[in-house]
């Protein structure tokens, strides 16, 4: 059996819901399911009468729970979302295990708590104390690298080093091969300033792409401008693409693959995924039920990736 960590998230958010109901839809697959947060929490969830016998659940009974407002934000919602985290990895360790899904947290509410919290991605690689490591989306359609995350955009530009992107050129590379078993990937590069690509308006931050790019001497193409790069013609000619900022990738990537987008995390000595959206607070709070399938997309995705 094949075995896989999942942590439900915001329990005030559409974590534990997704769990469950992918949970659910996956109950023919051959997996051991291993569930972190609170019973209390998941028999809100009318799917959890059906598929509480598929999982083994971890249950950290946390004080007040039961009080959890659907939908709202809360320091509570926080601290218990990131101790459903911390108890994970503890799992992670003790049972040999090295998949791990998350349901999506709170960072505003994980912050109420621990202010230092930057998001799952940083704290795992903190945690396992990773340097080089990134955030990868993924779908059928289309494989996007972010060079920056959750970074204002008038600091990226400073950021941009032919350094920093030579070792992220190494990390995808190689991750390329080895997880996804792809022969000699192509990867493709975006520029940052509008219009600017290969020998076109190149800025400071274009020549440092482009110095990065002849000291890897392997297949990286670009820099090309993004606004035609992610159209269907040249996403086929890719393995992967790699944006300079948060909404340069986030933005095409969702247009192409909302429903069915995974968050990787590159770079770890697991495999972590999460869905590639976040609580959906709004869609909870009007007790509508959210599409669970970039949850289970997740899901799949963490088993099938090569260790």
């Amino acid at each position: 059996m094949r075995k896989i960590v999942i942590t439900i998230g915001d329990p005030a958010g559409c974590g534990p819901f997704i769990t469950l109901k992918s949970i659910y839809s996956l109950r023919n697959k051959n997996i051991d399911f291993f569930v972190v947060g609170d019973e209390k929490i998941l028999e809100r969830v009318p799917a959890y009468e059906k598929v509480k016998k598929r999982f083994v659940l971890f249950d950290l009974n946390t004080k007040g729970i039961e009080e959890i407002k659907k939908g709202f934000s809360s320091k509570l919602s926080g601290k218990a979302s990131f101790n459903y985290l911390n108890k994970a990895l503890q799992i992670l360790k003790n049972f040999k295990i090295k998949r791990l899904v998350t349901a999506p947290l709170s960072k505003e509410a994980v912050k109420l708590v621990y202010p230092k919290f930057l998001g799952h991605t940083e704290f795992l690689a903190n945690y396992f104390k990773c340097k080089n490591f990134a955030m990868m989306m993924v779908s059928k359609k289309i494989k996007v690298v972010l060079f920056s995350r959750h970074l204002p955009l008038r600091k990226v530009s400073c950021k941009i080093k032919k350094g920093d992107y030579l070792e992220l050129f190494k990390l995808i590379y190689s991750y390329l091969e080895k997880m996804f078993r792809i022969k000699n990937p192509k990867i493709a590069t975006c520029s940052f300033n509008p219009h600017a690509g290969i020998n076109t308006f190149l800025e400071k931050e274009e020549r440092e792409i482009l110095k990065a790019i002849k000291e890897f001497k392997k297949k990286i193409f670009g820099p090309f401008a993004c606004d035609t790069l992610f159209v269907k013609e040249n996403l086929k000619k890719y393995d992967c693409i790699i944006a300079s900022y948060h909404d340069q990738a986030m933005i095409p990537f969702k247009l192409l693959s909302f429903k069915e987008g995974v968050n990787l995390t590159v770079g770890l000595p697991i495999i972590r995924t999460s869905p590639s959206h976040g609580v959906a607070y709004e869609i909870i709070k009007e007790e509508k039920n959210p599409f669970s399938s970039s949850m289970e997309e997740a899901i799949k995705l963490a088993l099938r990736l090569n260790l």
